[in-house]
């Protein structure tokens, strides 16, 4: 006799959601940025990551430094990406919505995610739209919701930027100039 279970959904497994996080350290001036790609369980599927040192300069503004920094950041890292995600998600330290939307450009349901406060859980504000009923991404977002997962990966994605860049200087508090707390 067999046990019955329920059995996960291949579509979860199949389903990527792209964790896009971009710091700026003060000490050295560079940005540092990662995509943590997981699946719908919250398993890593990839891992990418980049350094950029901006240029300087006087004829250079810190607006346009950062501006110009954080697309060419972003930029490289989606084409270093193997696997195409149906979600992406970032901070509210990339930029705002609409610099996001305009400048970074990505063509799928995209989301900067408000870190939880006290009893209040995180949430999103859409970037693009939201992906449409029946789609992948939305499925997945469900699954994120019901699994309190939209925040967390943000932390493994710094952790482990720091130990890709050990050599980095990096703050004792463990974040950068962008830090969302």
């Amino acid at each position: 006799m067999s046990v019955s279970y329920k059995k996960p959904s291949r579509l979860l497994e199949d389903s990527g959601v792209a964790y896009l996080d971009i710091l700026r350290l003060d000490a050295d001036g560079a940005f540092y940025g990662a995509i943590l790609l997981l699946d719908g369980r919250g398993l890593p599927l990839e891992f990418v990551h980049n350094r950029l040192v901006p240029p300087s300069g006087l004829l250079w503004t810190e607006p346009d430094v950062s501006r110009q920094a954080i697309v060419a950041l972003s930029h490289s890292l989606f084409d270093a990406c193997r696997r195409e995600p149906d979600l992406l998600l970032c901070l509210p330290g990339l930029g705002a919505p609409d610099f996001c939307r305009v400048e970074i450009a990505p063509v799928l349901p995209f989301a900067q995610v408000l870190p939880p406060q006290e009893d209040i859980p995180a949430g999103v504000v859409w970037i693009n739209e939201p992906p449409a009923p029946g789609m992948r991404g939305q499925h997945l977002y469900q699954e994120l919701l019901r699994r309190d997962a939209l925040f967390e990966p943000f932390e493994r994605l710094r952790k482990a930027l720091r130990e890709v860049y050990v050599q980095a200087p990096w703050p004792s508090d463990g974040g950068g100039e962008g830090d969302p707390e």
